[in-house]
């Protein structure tokens, strides 16, 4: 199956009802400026540079995310908490969602059309943090992969000693792959984090 380009295809609205993944807007500044200044964002992601201000995260979120999805290098998505539907309304899985502020991101780098592959990767703020959030949202964001994108593998790498985001990923079907001693530097500590490698087919996602 050829991989779909992101620029042929319109930003979804996604969800499972725990969460929705969704178009960045300029009201998720704030939830991007605490993100980049998270010290568990900073020390377990490389490559994240901390907004200097809610302006400067605003104009980030102008131009980055919309810019490398038209350029066919990544799709980024918000996370958000939909809002509970009322007694005897559709579901919010069956419907557009609604949904409040966003609690995290979620995005699929390293788009390789040759492999068919891409690379994975969520944070979520301290107070949405939970293995029911965080694998809503990992699971979304691959099954956009694997339906839309038409992805025959998903990778994904987290530091040998972050045992939480291993333990999210195995409980959607990532299965470890490798381990990489020195991969990559914390953009804390500039500290070197062995990390282990999963991997994601199609076939795998539960």
């Amino acid at each position: 199956m050829a991989l779909r380009r992101l620029s042929s295809l319109p930003v979804p609205e996604l969800t499972d009802g725990t969460v929705v993944l969704r178009r960045p807007v300029a009201a998720d500044a704030a939830t991007v400026l605490a993100g980049t200044r998270d010290p568990l964002v900073r020390e377990f992601m490389q490559g994240v540079i901390p907004h200097q201000d809610l302006s400067a995260a605003e104009r980030w979120l102008a131009d980055v995310p919309s810019g490398l999805w038209a350029a066919d290098r990544a799709a980024y998505f918000s996370v958000a908490k939909p809002v509970t539907s009322a007694p005897g309304s559709p579901s919010s899985a069956a419907v557009s969602a609604t949904y409040g502020p966003a609690v995290g991101w979620a995005e699929l780098v390293d788009l390789r059309p040759e492999e068919g592959a891409a690379e994975a990767a969520i944070w979520l703020l301290p107070e949405a943090r939970s293995l029911r959030t965080a694998a809503s949202a990992l699971r979304l964001l691959c099954r956009f992969g694997f339906e839309q994108l038409g992805l025959g593998r998903i990778d994904a790498y987290a530091a040998a000693d972050n045992m939480p985001v291993q333990v999210v990923g195995a409980s959607i079907g990532f299965r470890r792959a490798g381990f990489r001693p020195g991969l990559f530097r914390s953009s804390r500590t500039h500290a070197l984090h062995d990390a282990v490698h999963a991997t994601l087919l199609p076939e795998d996602l539960c």
